[in-house]
């Protein structure tokens, strides 16, 4: 099984190959007899004529999880160079079994990229747990957080619709229940957008709210960054609106000025639809980039 699973992971890189980037084979992936979820990986840069071995260079693997993208990665591992030129190892723990993408960044003479598959298999349980005729659900912590992130991001921009479309119909009463509600998804938006930023996109390594700038060497990285950058210069525009707003109600009686207040909630309405499209296309944008992966 062993030498099965390891020749199905050497080969050439997959995906997307640029003429500057360096080549980069998967020449060795065992898994530890004791523990089938911890690898051993040997890759081999060359040159990208493919003719001389590259030394000297700081070769990092990650790996996403084919099925479950970036809900189930893996950290950042540095390979250490080897002992021929051009050869670099390290070892690799999964956090379980299935088919991973593998991401090999090589940063150094040359710069670039490349991408290999590996079948990941769940280490043997004893006969009697076994359970064949019922399907197997891993529910653990890490994932009950991530769906309450996930079902938490759209909660909080429903509440914001929800809060928009009361002040609308009614301008003249619960005021304090459209302020109070619509910052409430603000809150909820703010904490549960910043998690999906860092674990919920496409890239191996997450991005953070300071450093968007660092942005992956993938296709259409790039375009991706861009729009969440737009998404979150508009979710800051809401927040000046519901501010104006909120100064607005607290100065004013119930029924006084509705037009102004009518206005003010128009425009947040305005936002949430842009805000709402940027997000349709930060889910194109999405699996584009998992396809180049």
């Amino acid at each position: 099984m062993v030498a099965a699973l390891s020749v199905f992971a050497v080969g050439d890189a997959a995906a997307h190959k640029l003429p500057s980037f360096p080549q980069v084979r998967l020449v060795q992936a065992e898994p530890n007899r004791s523990d089938p979820l911890v690898w051993r990986l040997s890759v081999q840069v060359l040159n990208p004529a493919g003719q001389q071995p590259v030394s000297g260079a700081k070769v990092k693997v990650r790996g996403l999880h084919a099925e479950l993208g970036s809900a189930l990665r893996t950290e950042g591992v540095r390979l250490a160079p080897g002992k021929d030129p051009g050869l670099f190892a390290g070892g690799m723990r999964f956090p379980g079994a299935g088919r991973w993408e593998l991401t090999v960044e090589v940063v150094g003479r040359y710069v670039g990229d490349a991408h290999f598959t590996l079948e990941v298999e769940a280490p043997q349980l004893p006969q009697r747990t076994l359970q064949r005729d019922k399907p197997q659900f891993d529910i653990d912590p890490p994932t009950l957080r991530h769906l309450a992130m996930e079902w938490g991001h759209l909660a909080g921009f429903g509440l914001w619709l929800l809060a928009t479309g009361v002040g609308l119909l009614n301008p003249t009463d619960r005021r304090p229940f459209v302020l109070v509600a619509t910052w409430a998804g603000f809150v909820v938006e703010g904490a549960t957008g910043l998690y999906k930023m860092e674990y919920s996109t496409p890239f191996a390594e997450g991005l953070q709210l300071f450093s968007l700038t660092r942005i992956p060497r993938v296709f259409f990285a790039r375009e991706y960054v861009y729009t969440l950058v737009a998404k979150h210069v508009l979710m800051l525009s809401a927040v000046g609106v519901t501010l104006a707003l909120t100064v607005h109600v607290w100065r004013t009686k119930s029924g006084n000025r509705v037009r102004m207040y009518r206005g003010l909630l128009a425009a947040n309405l305005v936002i949430a639809l842009a805000i709402a499209a940027a997000a349709a296309v930060l889910g194109l944008y999405h699996a584009i980039v998992l396809h180049f992966l």
